[in-house]
């Protein structure tokens, strides 16, 4: 019950960091660096899941999942 619930708090915390990213970076910086935040995004959610010890219930494949979304956010943008 105790990773069903911590589960669901983090999933919440993850997308709503993404929303707010993708909030706030709609007209502020250039494509390129929301590229390389997605891409920095998604090389830390990698690291963790590759970590044998990291126990996270499948959170750090949603934070490489909002990596790549952030990525193709940039990859969108119109400069």
């Amino acid at each position: 019950m105790t990773n069903i619930l911590l589960s669901t708090i983090m999933l919440i915390i993850v997308f709503g960091l993404v929303g707010f990213i993708a909030y706030s970076l709609k007209k502020g910086p250039s494509g390129l660096k929301i590229m390389l935040l997605g891409i920095n995004i998604t090389l830390v959610g990698g690291i963790i899941a590759v970590d044998p010890n990291s126990n996270l219930a499948g959170i750090e494949y949603l934070i490489v999942l909002s990596g790549l979304i952030v990525s193709i956010m940039g990859l969108m943008k119109k400069d």
